[in-house]
């Protein structure tokens, strides 16, 4: 009984792409974003693009969200499309993750 529900949930399973923007500015927010992002169960690839700001995840719907994954992008401190990210968490990203005041911009 319990393989056939196990079977059934699999079939049922589906994996969706998501892609929103994440502001960010050097290759330490990429691993920040997507080790966020990888942290909700479900996600399988991650990837965030520091030129275009683009982040990309593919996750299985019958386990995880859009939401839960944004979510974890905010908790970590970085600002997804138009809400902004935990002030405390962005404190404490270094300098060259720093991006609201603009003075470190694309890793300056």
């Amino acid at each position: 009984m319990h393989v056939a529900l196990l079977l059934t949930a699999l079939l049922f399973a589906t994996n969706q792409t998501m892609t929103v923007k994440v502001s960010g500015n050097c290759n330490s927010c990429k691993k920040k974003i997507v080790r966020a992002a990888e942290s909700v169960r479900g996600v399988g690839d991650a990837s965030w693009d520091k030129n275009t700001k683009l982040f990309t995840a593919t996750f299985d719907n019958s386990v995880a969200d859009s939401t839960a994954i944004v979510n974890a992008i905010l908790a970590a401190g970085y600002d997804v499309e138009n809400q902004k990210g935990n002030d405390a968490a962005y404190a404490k990203l270094p300098n060259c993750c720093q991006y609201r005041d603009r003075t470190h911009e694309d890793g300056k």
